[in-house]
């Protein structure tokens, strides 16, 4: 296979209208498509736990996050494989005792360039950088209470409203929550039987891919 692919997890559509598929394969990290299905490009070699990827658009430019899960880290990429930011293991949080327990699964932009990130393999906190990668604030957590999680691996802001909002995954809870931006509990939806991965909106309406359904699913 010139061009394979181990699991692909996430796909994203860049401004030029070209498909981005992310996969942890280590020979072609980022495999670029047009809407026909023609290959565009491929490149990196770098991620061996490729899992989440969002576009963000900033200032005409548009940019790739991806959380990598062996690597630990959240790595900011232009669509041709350069890297233009790396944010390691929030160990200034005081929530881990090593980058071994962060194991991140996906990111959201704010309109103002604050990342957030969903911590969804490892101790389940979602944390909230500047643009500069500065912790802002950690929320969340492993646990049965409400505002905590047992499977916190979607996350995505809800702008369907005047007040943004954030919209994240409980996956093993069958469960969608709603958090302010700074991290309060506002709302949850109970989704009985739907192991859900990352929200996404369109227009009024918001979309989530079950990995999983149905009693018994693990």
């Amino acid at each position: 296979n010139i061009y394979p692919v181990n699991d692909c997890h996430e796909m994203v559509m860049d401004s030029e209208g070209r498909i981005i598929l992310l996969t942890n394969h280590t020979k072609n990290n980022v495999i670029i498509y047009d809407q026909s299905g023609h290959l565009q490009e491929v490149w990196g070699t770098r991620f061996p736990g490729a899992h989440g990827l969002t576009l963000n658009n900033e200032n005409g430019i548009d940019y790739l996050y991806i959380t990598d899960t062996e690597r630990h880290e959240v790595i900011k990429t232009t669509t041709d494989g350069k890297i233009i930011q790396i944010i390691e293991f929030p160990k200034e949080s005081g929530r881990y005792n090593s980058k071994d327990q962060y194991l991140p699964t996906e990111t959201t932009i704010a309109s103002n360039g604050d990342i957030y990130v969903a911590d969804g393999y490892g101790l389940q906190y979602i944390l909230h950088y500047d643009r500069y990668g500065k912790l802002i604030n950690t929320f969340g957590g492993h646990g049965e209470e409400d505002d905590k999680f047992t499977n916190a691996h979607g996350i995505a802001i809800d702008k369907r409203k005047n007040t943004p909002t954030l919209l994240i995954t409980d996956r093993m809870k069958n469960q969608l929550k709603s958090f302010s931006m700074d991290g309060k509990l506002l709302d949850i939806f109970d989704l009985p039987g739907a192991y859900i991965c990352r929200p996404v909106f369109h227009k009024d309406e918001v979309y989530l891919a079950t990995i999983w359904s149905g009693e018994g699913a693990s």
